[in-house]
């Protein structure tokens, strides 16, 4: 009965080869290359192996806890030109986790926490806030219909501080980034800023230009911001009306209605000039109106 030393322990060989002709990893290799147990025995370490590696994949609960040597990767055999051979590949877990890291990139959270980013449409959030039900149903619909290749307005969500504006446009942006688009979700006060600084160093433009051509824009507590005229008529103004324009979904919170954004918000800036702040609030109410329907979220 011949012995062989496996890991610094001795085995028998017969039995082993027994063993991994009936292993449920190995059983169907053998059989739809027709191995001999002759062949077998002479590549016994390859098969051992694969065999002890796989099981370990088997077993595995994530990449946390890949117990291989190298981490993420699996295993495979194959035979050719009457050799065994084995090599490896991305598992499941890896690629799962690389799929993740990429597609959180698609997501460029302006001025806004990464914890954003753990907001969901499957675990939404229906207590803080009335009218929830009915919005969760109009972020449901603007994704059906958007990933029909429709071009679905957005949405103006509305109300006080804390019922959850924000993460129901987190939870949107989220969602979308699954199907690969790409979004700039923005706290809008702090952007109004960032583009004030970038005046001294001549970096406006391509902002401006990267807010009008993202597939998807929110833009989150407008009307939060100070008064300012530039920023409404040489920013704002221009990104709405290139999106409305191009047809690009577009979507905004505010602690203001769309009549109280006009009314008390942009209307009281310094030049007084209400034609041009009913211009802006006629760009939003086009980007976002559906069905005469304001998406007011009350405490």
């Amino acid at each position: 009965m011949e012995k062989i030393y496996f890991k610094h322990e001795q085995i028998n060989k017969d039995k082993l080869v027994d063993d991994l002709m009936e292993s449920p990893i190995l059983r169907n290799f053998f059989m739809d290359n027709d191995l001999t147990s002759e062949f077998i025995q002479d590549n016994l370490l390859e098969f051992m192996n694969y065999n002890t590696e796989k099981n370990r994949c088997i077993e595995c609960k994530g990449l946390d806890t890949c117990k291989q040597d190298n981490r993420g990767f699996e295993p495979v055999i194959f035979y050719r030109n009457s050799m065994v051979k084995r090599n490896y590949k991305k598992c499941t877990f890896f690629n799962t986790f690389v799929n993740q890291a990429n597609d959180e990139t698609l997501i460029d959270a302006m001025h806004l926490p990464s914890s954003i980013l753990e907001a969901s449409l499957e675990d939404f959030d229906f207590k803080r806030g009335k009218n929830k039900t009915v919005v969760h149903n109009k972020m449901m619909n603007f994704l059906t219909k958007y990933k029909r290749g429709e071009k679905p307005k957005g949405l103006y969500l509305w109300g006080q501080n804390n019922v959850g504006k924000t993460y129901c446009l987190s939870a949107l942006a989220k969602e979308l980034m699954k199907s690969h688009v790409n979004v700039v979700i923005a706290y809008y006060p702090d952007l109004v800023r960032e583009f004030k600084s970038r005046v001294y160093n001549n970096s406006v433009e391509p902002l401006i230009s990267k807010l009008k051509q993202v597939e998807v824009l929110m833009l989150d507590d407008i009307g939060g911001e100070g008064d300012s005229v530039w920023v409404r008529d040489e920013v704002l103004g221009p990104i709405l009306q290139y999106r409305l324009l191009d047809n690009k979904a577009t979507f905004f919170s505010s602690n203001y209605s769309r009549k109280q954004l006009n009314d008390l918000h942009f209307s009281e800036f310094r030049d007084n000039n209400k034609t041009k702040s009913v211009r802006i609030v006629r760009r939003i109410t086009s980007l976002t109106k559906n069905d005469n329907e304001d998406f007011q979220i009350e405490m």
